[in-house]
């Protein structure tokens, strides 16, 4: 069509609804299944951070349980923030600390928490 020259009364060959409404579906099939690909990678990423988080945690309660020291610390694992409470279970058993871990994401989202109660040495 580009470049020539339209008579009066020539018709101009164009498109019918059913092709517009069927290319339009078509469309909107394939940015669905690209919406739901990309929702699929973003929540198992997430979910590779929290199975990171949780090994990290229960690494970090193996070494309190050897040496607990009694004292709350946040500290740096990775990509992550470690936060450790240690604390008296209860006020009659002397011998007994509850220990409480908390990983966060550098954006502050808690991503995994461990909680056991360990016996002081």
């Amino acid at each position: 069509m580009a470049g020539r020259e339209l008579k009066i009364g020539a018709r101009v060959h164009g498109s019918t609804i059913i092709e517009v409404v069927i290319s339009m579906i078509i469309i909107l099939v394939v940015f669905s299944i690209a919406m739901m690909i990309y929702s699929n990678v973003t929540r198992s990423s997430l979910s590779a951070q929290k199975v990171k988080a949780s090994a990290i945690l229960r690494e970090k309660l193996d070494q309190t349980e050897h040496n607990p020291t009694g004292a709350d610390e946040t500290m740096s694992a990775g990509d992550f923030q470690v936060e450790q409470q240690i604390e008296p279970y209860s006020d009659t058993a002397s011998h007994l600390l509850k220990v409480h871990l908390t990983a966060w994401d550098n954006n502050h989202q808690k991503l995994a928490e461990l909680q056991k109660i360990i016996i002081r040495p």
